[in-house]
């Protein structure tokens, strides 16, 4: 599975140092624009986010998998689609 090369190792240092906490694609301190975001995400999703080894944003999350989503011919991510990008960004994350 391709997923965008934006997703490094070192990614949150693109952030400010009190912004660094999460795998963000725009490294930007969540807290400023999300105010109006509640995701949507399947129980089965949030749960593997929660254990999973880094703290992804799950708004990036989303639009990554909507985006594989869209080229598997899909209206919507399944909670497989899910689960197969947030393993896909783990291995990318993990990449040195």
């Amino acid at each position: 599975m391709r997923i965008r090369t934006d997703w490094s190792p070192d990614m949150e240092r693109r952030a400010a140092p009190d912004d660094r906490q999460v795998k963000c694609l725009i490294a930007s301190a969540g807290h400023q624009w999300m105010r109006g975001y509640f995701d949507q995400l399947p129980s089965a999703v949030r749960h593997r986010l929660a254990q999973g080894r880094f703290n992804l944003c799950a708004a990036c999350l989303t639009e990554e998998a909507e985006r594989v989503a869209a080229t598997r011919g899909l209206r919507r991510p399944t909670i497989g689609v899910y689960n197969d990008v947030i393993t896909a960004i783990e291995q990318k994350l993990v990449k040195k």
